[in-house]
């Protein structure tokens, strides 16, 4: 009972991090520092691009060590340092590599957290574990802006964004802390075998996951990602953009602490397809609407979404990898979500909104959602434990 508890204070402290970082960073690279949209959209994609080579990498020393625990604590004080750092930086190529230093780390926490809490907790405990995750991320979203607003004199968004990487760098270390007096399982940790990475990463369900996993990121990601400067444009500020993510999380506690019932009944593949239908429905609401009210509104599927998609796919994984895998097999999954999915998302995201209009990759991202969620049946097979 007390490592369920460490566990979920963890979740809500990284996640309140999250929660200040990704709905306000793109805001504070355009306002704060006066990037392009453009730009903003290639300093954003440097965060999954370092992923793509750091995830892998951290999950396979966890698993060869077994030090899953320590590995996590390693990378939430990276995080935390990294943040620091990032808030004195400026122009766009020192800002970028700082951006690399922060995602060297950074990236590969969540895949690691939740490497270490499945282990824990197992498969249907999950969910309400990770739920306080979200609890963290509403709480920040929330209260950020609002302190902010208190602290700083300037009643500007550029000014009161100016302390966000200070912020996520406190948050990260105190999660760091929380990670670092964690009881142990009191059983000894599954150790990966020398070759036995490279034998999963052979087998033919893992590539066909992956590469759907790669194509369902490529919809969402530069949607969400790009989002602050969609409200932007409909005339909303970062208060706006707060109130949001409110009603984002409003479905997302609930369906979390029920996603062990629901995997029971429909199975992580109806999970993810039904992630996918709802994110490609908000979308295209979005694209098509002018009116904030309407854009607020549809966001209460962005529960539903995440519940489907992200613990679908988490627990897609553990059911298809090996225990002594399983730091891998999430890092796996994570990098071509969040690393080469997101790459490509928020790299043609932020194009098309420079060159074709604010809607066009809200049009592209809903569309492509739907289209993915008709084929998934065929494209991805129900999981099964795989021989490594």
């Amino acid at each position: 009972m007390a490592s369920r508890f460490q566990l979920a204070v963890f979740w809500l402290l990284y996640m309140a991090g999250m929660g200040v970082f990704f709905p306000f960073c793109s805001l504070y690279l355009k306002q704060r520092l006066g990037f392009s949209p453009s730009e903003v959209g290639v300093l954003m994609a440097a965060v999954p691009l370092a992923s793509l080579i750091f995830q892998p990498a951290w999950g396979l020393v966890a698993d060869r060590t077994g030090s899953r625990q320590r590995i996590l604590v390693l990378l939430s004080l990276g995080a935390a340092v990294s943040a620091a750092v990032l808030h004195g930086l400026r122009g766009f190529f020192v800002v970028l590599m700082g951006m690399g230093l922060f995602a060297a780390f950074h990236s590969a926490v969540l895949p690691m957290a939740t490497a270490v809490t499945l282990g824990r907790v197992g498969s249907e405990g999950f969910g309400t574990v990770r739920m306080w995750g979200t609890v963290g991320f509403l709480l920040a979203v929330v209260g950020f802006p609002l302190v902010m607003r208190r602290i700083s004199p300037d009643p500007s968004d550029a000014a009161q964004l100016e302390w966000l990487f200070p912020v996520v760098g406190g948050l990260a270390l105190a999660a760091a802390l929380g990670a670092l007096v964690l009881p142990g399982s009191g059983q000894p940790e599954a150790r990966s075998r020398e070759g036995q990475a490279s034998r999963l990463l052979r087998q033919v369900p893992m590539l066909r996951l992956l590469a759907v996993v790669v194509v369902i990121h490529f919809f969402i990601q530069g949607p969400i990602h790009l989002f602050p400067l969609f409200v932007s444009s409909r005339g909303g500020d970062a208060s706006t953009v707060s109130r949001m993510w409110i009603f984002m999380l409003a479905l997302e506690i609930p369906l979390l602490a029920f996603s062990g019932r629901s995997l029971r009944r429909f199975g992580a593949r109806a999970l993810l397809n039904f992630g996918l239908v709802t994110e490609g429905v908000r979308w295209l609401i979005c694209a098509a609407s002018h009116d904030l009210r309407w854009v607020m509104a549809v966001q209460l599927l962005h529960g539903v979404a995440v519940a489907g998609i992200l613990v679908g796919a988490a627990l897609y994984v553990e059911r298809s990898v090996p225990p002594e895998l399983r730091s891998t097999g999430q890092a796996l999954v994570s990098m071509a979500g969040a690393g080469g999915g997101a790459i490509l998302s928020n790299t043609v995201g932020g194009w098309m909104m420079e060159t074709f209009s604010v809607e066009t990759p809200y049009w592209m991202g809903g569309a492509g959602a739907l289209l993915l969620a008709l084929s998934l049946r065929a494209l991805l097979p129900k999981p099964q434990q795989l021989e490594c």
